[in-house]
């Protein structure tokens, strides 16, 4: 059963435990929101998400590191990774169940290769614990349990509303996208008035990993 904390005390009482914060996430969310409405009806579609996802690991990166975070990225997946090293963070958009204690969201879209094996990683250590090989032998983030910061633009009348949520995902499934959650932290939505929300933007690391080989 997904343990979740949904309450303003209980999650805030859980970040702090994580070293994190709703005010640090929030401000992070916020920034990155500013950035993604630079673009307009004439840019690519997919451009607004990239932009809101890659901003979001770079203001969280950029709030944490002076607190002895650090930042990596093994096989290309963006992460925050805790000053014990004993976790990681990273960020996706997220269906629209995002946010809501008494649904379960999935991640919105299917994810890759590299994703889907931090996701494996963190069932095992769930089932088994940590894994033999010595941490100091293992590339800065890989082999740690990794948090999933999951986002979802919503339309109101006022204009957009970004629910979000601290989760952390303990099967890799089999469809590509991420929806089997042991803990979620819910955090407070976020009301952006006037703000028009892109409905049909893309984010982050789709599910299409291109293998590249070297031909003989």
């Amino acid at each position: 059963m997904t343990v979740v904390h949904a309450e303003d005390l209980r999650a805030r009482n859980r970040l702090a435990e994580l070293g994190l914060s709703v005010e640090g996430i929030e401000d992070a969310l916020r920034r990155a929101e500013a950035e993604r409405n630079f673009c307009t009806p004439l840019d690519p579609v997919s451009l607004p998400g990239n932009i809101f996802w890659g901003r979001t690991i770079r203001f969280l990166r950029e709030t944490y590191i002076p607190d002895g975070w650090t930042s990596a990225s093994p096989s290309n997946v963006p992460l925050l990774v805790a000053p014990s090293g004993d976790f990681a963070i990273t960020a996706s958009s997220g269906s629209p169940e995002t946010g809501y204690a008494a649904l379960s969201p999935s991640t919105r879209y299917p994810k890759g290769n590299a994703v889907m094996k931090r996701v494996e990683t963190n069932r095992q250590l769930l089932l088994f614990g940590e894994p033999e090989t010595p941490r100091e032998e293992r590339d800065a983030g890989d082999g740690v349990p990794t948090w999933f910061l999951l986002y979802h633009h919503a339309k109101t009348d006022q204009g957009t509303r970004l629910y979000a949520e601290l989760s952390f995902p303990n099967d890799p499934g089999n469809r590509g996208k991420i929806s089997s959650w042991y803990e979620r932290i819910i955090l407070p939505w976020i009301d952006f008035e006037g703000f028009t929300p892109f409905v049909d933007d893309a984010d982050d690391q789709g599910g299409i990993d291109i293998p590249i080989e070297r031909r003989a």
